[in-house]
């Protein structure tokens, strides 16, 4: 009975833990603000290549084409 007991106890602590963590990380959080589980994504899945991210190189041609046009403007 008492082990029934220390077996359901450390379910239930786990879960809660379990629970407490995924709010901690996966809240929602003001634009710009990052929570501490995705700063923690973010620098083990960076690729030192890409420093700005996964859409590097599509934001570099948009920006040069916005300055061409631009630059058309003037």
């Amino acid at each position: 009975m008492t082990l029934l007991f220390v077996l359901a106890l450390v379910v239930v602590a786990s879960v809660a833990g379990a629970a407490g963590l995924l709010s901690l990380t996966a809240r929602r959080t003001p634009v710009g603000r990052r929570t501490p589980g995705q700063r923690i994504a973010d620098w083990f899945t960076r690729n030192p290549r890409r420093p700005y991210g996964p859409d590097t190189e599509r934001v570099a041609a948009e920006l040069s084409i916005l300055t061409r046009r631009y630059d058309k403007l003037i």
